[in-house]
């Protein structure tokens, strides 16, 4: 049986994989293929913020509202909720990390200059905190959602 070391050793890390998948593009694609990459990491950050959003919405408003449930157990059901919470915003830092990579890679590849061809992808999700949903924008409205589009070439997910 391998060791944990063998085990983390045989899992491709994110840089190896993405310079696999990168390497076995034609050049004039890969620019628009880490683009892809990029939205599809925020796309894992919409899932999560809505994941973490009604997570807190159950602890908060229905926890406390299960009929013949101990109080005890109401209390560790809302004790789970914030460990699975805390996870979740692991997760999500670490796929903000993922974004700030890939956008590295990005403005690396393109060294300044506008991409060869535009980027195919024109639409990208988010969650709407207001309407409580995941929803679809337009790469080109900036402003629809407060986040979106964030800049794929410079990505900072250190900036304030």
């Amino acid at each position: 049986m391998p060791s944990d070391d063998q085990a983390a050793a045989a899992v491709p890390s994110l840089v190896d994989s993405l310079q696999a998948y990168i390497d076995d593009l034609p050049q004039d694609q890969q620019a628009d293929a880490l683009h892809q990459v990029f939205y599809g990491f925020y796309t894992r950050v919409a899932i999560i913020d809505r994941t973490t959003y009604e997570l807190a919405a159950w602890a908060k408003d229905e926890a406390g509202t299960l009929t013949n449930v101990p109080d005890s157990l109401t209390e560790a059901l809302r004790d789970n909720a914030l460990f699975v919470g805390q996870e979740l915003f692991a997760s999500r830092v670490r796929t903000m990390r993922a974004m700030g990579y890939v956008s590295g890679r990005l403005a690396e590849l393109l060294d300044g200059a506008a991409p060869a061809q535009p980027f195919t992808l024109t639409r990208a999700v988010a969650f709407d905190q207001v309407q409580g949903r995941i929803r679809s924008y337009q790469l080109s409205n900036p402003g629809e959602h407060p986040d979106l589009p964030y800049d794929p070439i410079a990505y900072d997910p250190h900036a304030a």
